[in-house]
Order: C-alpha cells, then structure tokens, then sequence
C-alpha cells in the first residue's frame, strides 16, 4: 500500500468489524496459507508497482531494469515471507514498503549471484507500465523518496477512481456519472460547464450540480477508506490524507 501502529505483530481478526475492508497489513500478516499470501502479495504489487518503480527510476536504473527491480522484489516477498513477523506499528505502510525495496536492492548489488526466483510467473503484468511512463518518468530535482510518494499517492488515487467507475456501472445513467466524475476531476483544473451538461443530458442545472457535489463527497469516503487500509489507526488517517494531498496537489 500503508501502515499501523498498533504493537501486535498479527492482526486480530475482528479488528475490522465489517467497518473497514482488510488492511493491507492484516491481509499479509493474517495469511494462514501459501495461496492467501500469494493473494495478498498480488494485490500488493497491483496497487503499489508503480511507486517503486518510480523509485528506482529516479535513482537513475533504465526502464527495463526498473521493471526487473519492482518485479524481482515482490517475487521475493513471496519467496522468502518477509512480512510475517512484521511489527505493525513501526511505520507506516508506505515507508516500510519502501525501506523493504531499498534493502533488497542493496542485497542484489553485493550479490552478483541472485537468487533463483521461485516459479518465475510475474506478480503483476509488466504492461502495468506503460512505455510512455518508462521515457517520462524521471523529475529533475525530485528525489528518488518523494517521486515514490507521489506515485504512492497518485495509486491510491487511481484505485479511487476506479472504484467510482465500478459504483456507475452499476447505476442507472451510468454514462451521465461517469462524465460527471470526469469533468469534476478534470486533469486540466477548468471549471465544468454544467450549463451544457444539462442541456446535453436533459436535467436542470440545480440536478446536475448536486449529482457533482455528491461525486466530490463520495470520492472523499472512498479516498479515506482507501487511506484506513494503509494506516494503522483511525487516528492517522488525517494526517495521512493531508499528506498524500498535498502530493497530489504539487504534482
């Protein structure tokens, strides 16, 4: 993903009560078999093979080899069960991921024999990334720890909107909510004309407005909920999301 802080090194299992989904940490730690870790572990580089790639990008590794870092690490993960003892509380998600991946590609430097990589099937598609991101990647001045928390944010980010996707295909006028999710969170910052919207789907201004007020409150329940499983309390989820915004704003 992120990140607790409560001492136990396994989850309990009714922490969550059916108020949060799983945490990215009591999904790893509560893996009781090898095809629950895979599971977890999969997700995992799903949502955060990009951060690390644009990590060892900015720290000056080429396309491929980047791609071969970020798969090579979570391969490794799986193979060797490196977050089954994990405190959870020692740092956020983000950071010990992090921490992980830079242990790891020192290892790799001082050991010009790598370690056979167990089952040799990717963790994610290395079509994840596309070739575009490979050339245009790199920021001058960034350093290699906040480019990865940028691409962390923009991820959790991501992953918000396709959840707002999925919640419109499942509605009625769903096409109206999808342009409606669009427009509100439009890359180029111009003000929506609503005017046209309503013309265009046949409903008052007033309606189309509320339809983008309740999209901008929406993605902000599944931003949070999407923050909670990457933190360890309710208590972070602030600062954390402060953060994480201010990233995205930056950018």
């Amino acid at each position: 993903m992120h990140e607790e802080t409560v001492a136990p090194a396994v989850m309990p299992q009714a922490a969550n009560s059916g108020l949060f989904p799983a945490t990215m940490w009591s999904m790893i730690q509560a893996a009781n078999s090898e095809t629950a870790a895979l599971a977890g572990l999969e997700r995992l580089a799903r949502a955060y093979w990009r951060p690390l790639y644009v990590f060892a990008r900015q720290r000056g590794a080429e396309h491929e080899a980047a791609m071969d870092q970020a798969q090579g690490f979570f391969e490794h993960l799986i193979s060797q069960e490196m977050l089954a003892d994990v405190q959870r509380g020692e740092v956020r998600f983000r950071s010990f991921l992090l921490r992980c991946f830079t242990n790891w590609l020192a290892n790799q430097q001082r050991d010009a024999n790598r370690q056979k990589r167990g089952g040799g099937q990717p963790v994610a598609s290395l079509e994840q990334i596309s070739e575009v991101e490979g050339n245009a990647v790199l920021v001058d001045g960034l350093s290699p720890d906040l480019a990865y928390d940028r691409r962390w944010a923009r991820a959790l980010v991501d992953q918000v909107m396709r959840r707002l996707d999925a919640e419109h295909a499942e509605r009625e006028r769903g096409a109206f909510l999808s342009e409606v999710r669009r427009r509100v969170f439009a890359s180029d910052g111009a003000v929506p004309d609503w005017e046209e919207m309503a013309a265009l789907h046949g409903m008052s201004h007033g309606a189309v407005r509320k339809a983008a007020a309740d999209m901008r409150r929406r993605f902000g329940v599944l931003l949070r909920e999407e923050v909670r499983q990457v933190v360890a309390t309710d208590a972070e989820v602030d600062d954390e999301l402060r953060y994480l915004l201010s990233l995205i704003s930056a950018a």
